[in-house]
């Protein structure tokens, strides 16, 4: 009986010590190309998201450009409305001429060139400077070297003293 009982014994631990040597054979051979498997699906997946989400953007900025074009030449229908309407219907020379300057001014802005006004040009514009410049070229700047010196230090006069 005793010999029957070890007989068991041993073999159980036999089929669990194979079960688990299959499993961890099965695991090393197997279990990696599942995981390699996920993350090729995964990029693949992630790549075809990033090709829609290029594709939307592309399409996106088409139909941008298209309206602003569309946009654009619906302001110069508009403009020249304007413009063709001004010189139909004002009498008053005047009121034509500043009409006219205004819409020439913002023809200017639509086509990116500028054009001279009838009776006056604008003075450009120019960015302040954080110097005072020179009014010629022989003038002393503010910061002359030859005039500038430095204030004595008081340890200067202290030092003749003793």
């Amino acid at each position: 009986m005793e010999n029957m009982t070890n007989f068991w014994s041993v073999a159980c631990l036999a089929f669990l010590l194979g079960a688990s040597c299959g499993a961890f054979i099965y695991h090393v051979l197997y279990g990696s190309k599942t995981r390699s498997d996920k993350l090729a699906k995964d990029l693949d997946l992630l790549q075809k998201d990033q090709k829609d989400y290029e594709q939307r953007v592309s399409e996106h900025f088409a139909t941008s450009a298209h309206l602003i074009n569309k946009l654009t030449d619906t302001y110069r229908d508009v403009h020249e409305h304007m413009t063709n309407s001004a010189d139909e219907l004002c009498k008053d020379e005047e009121v034509r001429n500043r009409l006219s300057d205004s819409l020439l001014g913002s023809n200017a802005l639509l086509s990116g060139k500028i054009s001279k006004r009838r009776n006056e040009r604008t003075p450009s514009l120019e960015q302040p400077k954080d110097y005072a410049p020179k009014s010629s070229p022989d003038e002393q700047g503010a910061l002359a070297a030859e005039d500038y010196t430095p204030a004595e230090s008081p340890a200067e006069p202290d030092a003749e003293k003793k």
